[in-house]
């Protein structure tokens, strides 16, 4: 038993998600503080109690302000568990449904802000050689101060020299075209996740929605476009989209390119 809190004054709240095979995510009090517990069970499947193992071998070995925070697992004997910080404003895909929903866009100034946010984790990871493989707004949680953080790092992969990445994992509508293809894949491929996040941040919907789920136009890949004009952004945020959602992965940039940029740096920087 690893874990920073004591496990018996652990008090279940509610339950948040089952899963499958009685796999399930819970929220719980330890000393008048909130936390998750994610369970499962020692007779699941592999790949499902590999994915924990993996999110505890990830988490357990990082730590930065923009990623979930980890504070240990224990067993019971039926399960392992591992304790996660708890987010209580709920995930970006909820906010992003509720404000399409209302036609509330975002103002340019909150869309960098929280574009910032999932970059800072991102490019930490990156230069920690882990690969996220399952970025999408439903996996990044907003906190009581309204600030962004990574988290459900269950198919995600650690790099190692030479690693040749071609298995198809992640989430269709974010999966990156080199991985669809079972193509080697590397960091890009959450890059071009990140574009679509922030297309939908800009425009309040999925840039390809209907081309991937109705069979639309299957005709010659152009970039999505932002209506800068008609919701008074800044030009620069097409020429950061640009730089993300490429289907030729030469001419996608990587995260650390993309920070680095002064157009890129000064838009931030308005932010701060």
């Amino acid at each position: 038993m690893h874990c920073l809190l004591d496990v018996n004054a652990l008090k279940l709240e509610k339950p948040l998600a089952e899963g499958c095979f009685g796999s399930s995510v819970a929220l719980v009090s330890h000393r008048d503080e909130l936390f998750v517990i994610k369970s499962i069970p020692y007779d699941s499947p592999d790949y499902a109690y590999q994915a924990v193992l993996k999110e505890h071998t990830i988490l357990s070995q990082i730590y930065h302000p923009r990623i979930i925070q980890y504070f240990g697992y224990y067993q019971t004997v039926s399960s392992w568990n591992i304790v996660l910080e708890y987010a209580e404003r709920g995930n970006l895909g909820t906010f992003l449904e509720r404000r399409a929903t209302g036609r509330d866009f975002l103002n340019q100034h909150l869309i960098l802000a929280k574009f910032a946010d999932i970059a800072d984790g991102l490019v930490y990871l990156h230069q920690r050689n882990v690969i996220h493989r399952d970025l999408k707004p439903e996996n990044v949680l907003i906190c009581a101060d309204n600030r962004l953080k990574l988290a459900d790092f269950g198919i995600s992969k650690i790099m190692h020299d030479e690693d040749l990445n071609r298995t198809i994992v992640g989430t269709p509508l974010y999966m990156a075209p080199e991985v669809a293809k079972g193509r080697d894949y590397d960091y890009k491929s959450d890059v071009w996740a990140l574009g679509i996040i922030f297309y939908e941040l800009c425009m309040l919907e999925h840039p390809f929605l209907e081309r991937m789920t109705k069979g639309g136009s299957k005709g010659r890949f152009r970039v999505p476009q932002i209506d800068c004009t008609r919701h008074g952004y800044s030009k620069e945020l097409q020429t950061l989209c640009d730089m993300m959602i490429q289907i030729d992965v030469r001419k996608r940039w990587t995260l650390e390119r993309i920070l680095q940029l002064r157009i890129v740096e000064h838009l931030l920087h308005r932010t701060g």
